[in-house]
Order: structure tokens, then sequence, then C-alpha cells
């Protein structure tokens, strides 16, 4: 009994050393020298609209007022927005990660950023990452939601309130209405019997062109990528080293680690029914997928 006893004593003791190595945001870890994992929540919006629709899905899109409910909960709980070179910043040891850091990005280039978010965003003191798909800004199709225009993006990333980064090019499936599809390359995903040299000219030359015409028309640096559909690979992970990218975001349920994979940061994916108070509270790392691209 007294041998089980000890057991337990040093198996306990193993698992609270372990648990406290574990810091969420900038909050040391007592007695560690260095936290194995540093964990900030990054915010994954898509498209915004003025009200509910009275039938139909909402999917990745909310309304104004559910937006200005959540900056709102933002700034009354002294969060502390961070934008791309905040990241690189704290990264580079010149900036110290805030007592409550939140990143708020939004994926795709609508219109609606500029529309709706801007104005909620500068009135709540928040700042947000901006994510575009560059081709449907070069060539936008009547099919598609209206997305931003280089005037209101270039606007937007002089006002300080939002970063322009890119999303791609064009590695979105347009000729499949930009849907994920099995068995299709997706996005940076390697194709089946894509060999590295076919790999490298597909992807690199997307990722390219989409920092250069965000770069030109913005003027904003682009160091962050969002991976469409999600979907990584370590191919592309070498051509966006390659090309100045410093981190990446993908579409994984939970929040980013600052000090794992800076080429996947997690995100969490916020829809109507997401309750932000309840999502932002301190937690362990979470391994559910999301299907949002």
């Amino acid at each position: 009994m007294k041998c089980r006893k000890i057991v337990a004593g040093i198996v306990c003791l193993v698992m609270v050393l372990a648990w406290s190595s574990v810091a969420y945001a900038e909050e040391p870890a007592v007695g560690a020298a260095k936290a194995d994992h540093v964990y900030i929540p990054i915010l994954m919006y898509h498209h915004f609209v003025e009200e509910k629709p009275l039938n139909g899905r909402m999917d990745a899109t909310i309304t104004k007022e559910k937006l200005e409910e959540d900056m709102t909960y933002l700034a009354e709980n002294n969060y502390t927005p961070l934008l791309p070179q905040d990241l690189k910043a704290i990264e580079e040891g010149k900036k110290k990660l805030p007592k409550k850091p939140v990143m708020i990005t939004m994926d795709d280039g609508y219109e609606s950023a500029y529309t709706i978010a801007y104005p909620v965003l500068k009135k709540t003191g928040m700042k947000a990452t901006a994510f575009v798909i560059v081709g449907s800004i070069e060539q936008p199709k009547k099919s598609e939601i209206k997305k931003l225009n280089w005037a209101e993006a270039k606007e937007m990333y002089e006002s300080g309130v939002f970063d322009i980064q890119s999303h791609s090019y064009n590695l979105h499936n347009q000729n499949l209405k930009g849907q994920y599809m099995k068995f299709q390359v997706n996005g940076i995903q390697r194709g089946l019997i894509e060999c590295r040299a076919q790999y490298d000219l597909r992807v690199e030359e997307d990722i390219e062109k989409s920092i250069d015409v965000i770069e030109k028309n913005v003027g904003t640096d682009v160091i962050c990528f969002a991976y469409p559909y999600g979907t990584y690979e370590e191919w592309g992970k070498e051509i966006l080293q390659k090309n100045g990218v410093l981190f990446g975001f993908g579409t994984t349920y939970g929040a980013g680690d600052l000090k794992g994979n800076l080429y996947y940061l997690n995100r969490f994916s916020v829809g109507m029914d997401t309750d932000l108070g309840r999502l932002l509270e301190p937690q362990p790392q979470t391994e559910n997928s999301s299907g949002i691209r």
C-alpha cells in the first residue's frame, strides 16, 4: 500500500509539472524557465450582412449586430488586437505579448469587410487582418459575393484598422465554384501525381503573384498566408518561407500556438451561435477540425 501511494504521488507530481509548462497568452508558467506552448485566440470570420435573412443558411456569414456584440465584448474585456506586424515584433522579441491578446481575421476579401466590419472596428477600437483571394479582386465574377476593390483595401490598411494579407491568388478551385473537392488539387495540397517541379510551378507562381499584387496595390508587407480550405503541405511551407511569409493560418479549431508551428496557426471559427465570452476562457488546445474555407 505504501509503495502504491509513493508511485501515485510521483505520477501526480509529473502531471502537475507537465501542466505548469503550458501558458496561455503571455502569462508565465510558475517556476518554469520557458513555456512549451503559448496560446493566443485567433478568430476567423468570413462574410457579414446587415440582417439575418428569413430563410436560408448563414454558414460562415454573421450579422452586423453579432459582429458588434463580439467586438464590444473584446473592447470591454480589455483584449488587445494584434496585426501581422505585431506578431512579427513579438516573435523577434521587440514587443511584449499583451496580457489578453486576440487576433481577428476575415477570410476571402468580401466587400462586407469594408461596408460592415470596417465601421464596427473603428467604433470599438478593434483591428483585423483581411486575407484576400487576389484573383477575385483582379477579375471579379458576377456569380460570386462581391469582393473588395483595391481602393477600399488600401483605405482600410492606411487607416491602421486593417491589414491586408494573402489567401492565395487563385488556389480556390474557381473552375469548381470555389468548393473543396475530394481527390482534386485543393489549395497548396499536393496532387496525387504531382511531382515537385510541377508543384513548385503551380503553387509558387500563385503565391508570388498574390504577394506582389497586394504589396503593389495596398502598400503592406505580406508576411501572413491563410491556407485555402485549411490544407497544409510541407512543400508549400518551404515556398512561403522563400517568399518572406512568416505565419500560416489554418482552419483547425483551436488556439494558435506561438511556440508551435508558426506556419499552421489554429483558429476559432466564429458563427452566429458562437458565445465569444465562453470561447475565450483559457483552455487546453483542441483538435476538432473545421470545414470552413
